[in-house]
């Protein structure tokens, strides 16, 4: 660790050794010592909710899109801006949480912000007013970006860096898995004609859905509470007797041995290392200074050219992603209310022709109304549309999971592995996205849509995994903060510009997106190759 400033540091337990032959180690030596097994497992298990949480409030509003419209009254445009909003809480306030976790702790932030996401949830299935509704799913985005993008790096402060990659392969596919819930819960609820009376107010079956789904950031409150501090936290915060104490019931679950058969019996302890003794205000300027000088290191030379390379494949990897999976139910239940008695061309419709409001059948009554634009039209709701979102949700993470494995394996050649899946995946979404208008029968379109969020999902995660071969590691963690944020970015501009060429072009709305795949596809020719550290200082908190 290189900084700009010297350190004194006292040690306050002497005589350690190299090894702990002597029952003293390091804090990194003690979690070592636990071992890696079922307090492991039962810790993610209980951490999963509070990832979800995150997930489900970003991907939840995509299917009430078609049964709120009248009640919320949603336009193309209302829908992309309401879609895109609790990504744009998460980009705005993200880089807030990791300041204020070394003093907090990250175990009472889940509690903090999972008990409020738990109110916004609850009465967000009441309101009946968009900008109200709205300013909800963005303070939903503000609270659970940070437990989301925390969890993973708490779980992996109770074991040592020996399983750092492994677990982390796997947690994450636990934890992506939540896209694929809500759909599954949007095919048994939203279909039904429901009216439900609490509290003297009528719940349809849009409100129904989102009071279920809210039940996960109650269920990750719930186990929040349950979850401890870290080890490392204890220590910082000068408690290093209950450090000693959840290390010893780590090693007894795991190691199912008693506790006074744990081979560490003294940590040591850095006497200027507590928290509460530091100025938090001098802290948190420290932790900016630092993440501003590494980002502006990875723009200058030699960094520069595959920073660039990378933001560019996970921009257009995450924008067509998290674009045509938040749109993909609502455009295909308007597909499904096509009036094909109406068309009378000697050939098919186009998803242009179809998604036109004037051929849909619930609008058949109202043609000749000379205010038809401002008419809300009622969609008929069809279980398969969600049944097929579901499916489509289970491929995208099955696939992107494979992927990573194939890319991660230990070959000579894995970047040139990488770099063939990833023009292949390219390729298919840009295909997919240029034919989806002509594709003749919604069941081609579906699939080519489903390609779409399959492949795109794939590309990003290769993209992470090539950060992680061709960054140095002390820029890494940087690299991938900012390529979270690029993601976070897409997913809004991809949601407000898609709605809005919807609104005017829907055409133009899938050839954008080709169009940007298609660069996406002839960049990822060029690979780039790992770039050797530079003598040039790297600041780390």
């Amino acid at each position: 660790m290189v900084t700009n400033r010297e350190i004194d540091v006292k040690i306050l337990t002497i005589n350690a050794k190299n090894d702990h032959e002597d029952g003293t180690a390091n804090i990194e030596r003690a979690i070592s010592a636990t071992g890696y097994g079922t307090f492991n497992v039962l810790l993610l298990l209980a951490a999963l909710p509070v990832a979800w949480t995150g997930i489900f409030d970003t991907t939840t509003t995509a299917f009430i899109l078609a049964s709120a419209e009248c009640d919320l009254q949603l336009t193309f445009f209302r829908k992309g801006v309401l879609v895109a909003f609790p990504f744009l809480g998460m980009v705005l306030t993200s880089f807030i949480w990791d300041y204020l976790t070394p003093y907090v702790g990250t175990r009472n932030l889940f509690i903090f912000a999972l008990f409020a996401d738990s109110i916004l949830n609850v009465l967000s299935s009441a309101v009946d007013n968009y900008y109200l509704f709205l300013a909800m799913k963005f303070l939903s985005g503000v609270l659970t970006g940070g437990p989301f993008s925390m969890v993973i790096a708490y779980l992996s402060e109770f074991h040592s860096a020996k399983y750092k990659e492994s677990f982390a392969r796997w947690a994450g596919l636990a934890v992506n898995a939540a896209i694929i819930v809500p759909a599954a819960i949007g095919f048994v609820i939203l279909p039904w004609s429901l009216n439900v009376d609490v509290f003297y107010r009528r719940y349809t079956s849009w409100r129904i859905y989102l009071l279920i789904c809210s039940t996960v950031p109650v269920l990750g409150l719930v186990t929040a509470s349950a979850l401890p501090q870290t080890p490392k936290y204890l220590m910082d915060i000068g408690k290093p007797e209950e450090a000693m104490k959840l290390l010893r019931r780590m090693y007894c679950i795991n190691k199912r041995k008693p506790a006074n058969t744990f081979p560490i019996k003294t940590l040591l302890v850095w006497e200027n290392s507590q928290i509460s003794r530091q100025s938090i205000f001098q802290e948190t300027t420290e932790k900016i200074r630092l993440s501003c000088y590494n980002t502006k290191l990875l723009f200058s030379s030699p960094y520069v050219r595959t920073v660039a390379f990378l933001n560019f494949l996970q921009f257009g990897s995450m924008l067509g992603f998290n674009t045509m999976r938040l749109w993909v139910p609502h455009l295909f239940i308007i597909l499904n209310n096509f009036d094909d008695e109406k068309w009378n061309k000697d050939r098919a419709p186009t998803m242009r022709e179809m998604l036109d409001r004037r051929n849909a059948l619930p609008a058949r009554d109202y043609l000749d109304c000379p205010e038809f634009q401002d008419i809300c039209i009622t969609w008929k709701i069809n279980a398969a549309i969600y049944q097929n979102s579901t499916l489509i949700a289970f491929t995208a993470v099955f696939f992107s999971f494979l992927a990573g494995l194939i890319t991660t394996c230990k070959l000579r050649k894995k970047l040139i592995l990488a770099c063939c899946v990833t023009v292949a995946a390219f390729l298919i979404s840009v295909v997919s996205s240029f034919g989806m208008n002509w594709a003749q029968l919604p069941p081609y379109m579906l699939t080519l849509a489903a390609a779409i969020i399959v492949t795109t999902r794939i590309t990003g995660n290769i993209v992470t995994a090539v950060n992680v071969d061709v960054i140095p590691i002390p820029l890494r963690s940087t690299s991938l903060a900012m390529l979270t944020t690029v993601g976070n970015v897409a997913a809004i501009l991809g949601n407000f510009l898609f709605s809005a060429l919807l609104d005017v072009e829907c055409l133009v709305a899938f050839m954008g997106m080709g169009c940007l795949l298609l660069a996406c596809f002839c960049l990822s020719f060029f690979q780039p190759k790992p770039v050797r550290e530079t003598s040039t200082q790297v600041l780390q908190a």
